[in-house]
């Protein structure tokens, strides 16, 4: 074999490896900066099931729940519930069912602020606080409930659902709210979403507001 033909080999062997390690390095990166789908297990690609029931499954039935009493302003927010629940690790039906009790699902929310909406459904901070909109009203809650804002953490974090609700409107001022939220979020679980999702708006149509 030639001393010439043993350097372009060497060579080669050199290139090869070269590109075998930048391969290497840029994969985890790749995989590391690629945007999670929490819609979509990783293992099997098939859609996360909470309940029995996929994110397109249980916003419907928050939906068609809310639709079914009225014209009421939460009418297609309910992924926006869902996700946020998911995101932060609630119930899916809590903050739905909070804000149906509190204020009918918007309808009778808290009060405009120096002629300002206020985006209170939830009869948040005794309807002190104002939001952006409703979607920021909706995470800001969902946060809250979760044990996830550092001034409320002790108070609602590694809670049951009673113990949260309780603590949200406690007994002394409410009897009847813990059960009538439970109420809500079990007829929100049994809701059926056949002709909501046969007639139902497309979000254009809903105007988010």
């Amino acid at each position: 074999m030639s001393k010439h033909f043993n350097v372009f080999r060497q060579i080669v062997l050199g290139y090869i490896l070269i590109v075998g390690l930048c391969v290497g390095l840029i994969t985890p990166v790749a995989q590391a900066e690629a945007p999670i789908d929490n819609s979509y297990s990783s293992a099997t690609g098939a859609p996360v099931l909470v309940d029995g029931l996929t994110v397109d499954q249980r916003a419907d039935k928050i939906d068609a729940f809310f639709a079914s009493r009225g014209d009421l302003p939460l009418i297609g927010y309910g992924h926006t519930m869902v996700e946020d629940a998911d995101k932060y690790g609630i119930d899916w039906k809590l903050v739905a069912g909070l804000s149906y009790n509190e204020s009918t699902a918007g309808l009778h929310e808290c009060p405009a602020k120096h002629g300002v909406k206020t985006y209170n459904a939830f009869g948040y901070d005794g309807c002190d606080m104002a939001f952006k909109s409703y979607a920021d009203a909706i995470d800001t809650v969902s946060r809250d409930l979760a044990g996830q804002i550092p001034a409320t953490a002790k108070a609602y974090a590694n809670k049951s659902i009673a113990q949260i609700i309780n603590t949200y409107n406690p007994p002394s001022a409410n009897p009847d709210y813990k059960s009538n939220v439970l109420w809500t979020m079990n007829k929100i679980a049994s809701t059926d979403i056949t002709s909501w999702v046969a007639s139902a708006p497309s979000a254009s149509q809903l105007a988010i507001k």
